[in-house]
């Protein structure tokens, strides 16, 4: 095994004292017009006083469909790839484990030269969580 190879491990935001919420798919399209939710994308929303993770996964939709596609893929791609797409397919099963996901911080606060500007994304997330709508 290579000594430089780096191992990835998944930081639970609720174990860092983060709390989940969740957003419908309207408010996640309205906060979020460049990263619209789709058919193959689900996202868990996790905020503390300081900041808001977003994280992007891949829907079960696109991972049942790519399992039931799994042995045409193979076909298409060749049996000299199988080694490759198991790995891939491994990874779309367990995308926490091997940080194939990502994810969006936005801060409650926005640092410009020397000033601390309220960010306006995190207020409104943060209304939105509190009740408001």
């Amino acid at each position: 095994m290579n000594k430089d190879k780096k191992i990835y491990i998944y930081n639970n935001p609720l174990e860092r004292g983060y709390k989940q919420f969740k957003l419908s798919k309207k408010q996640h399209n309205h906060l979020f017009p460049k990263r619209k939710k789709k058919w193959n994308t689900r996202y868990e929303y996790y905020y503390n006083d300081k900041r808001i993770i977003v994280q992007h996964f891949t829907s079960y939709l696109a991972i049942a469909l790519t399992t039931i596609m799994f042995p045409v893929l193979i076909l298409f791609a060749g049996l000299s790839n199988f080694k490759e797409a198991i790995t891939e397919m491994k990874h779309l099963y367990f995308e926490k484990k091997y940080g194939k996901f990502y994810e969006d911080w936005i801060n409650s606060e926005i640092h410009q030269k020397d000033n601390k500007i309220i960010n306006k994304k995190f207020t409104e997330i943060m209304v939105i969580i509190n009740g408001g709508d």
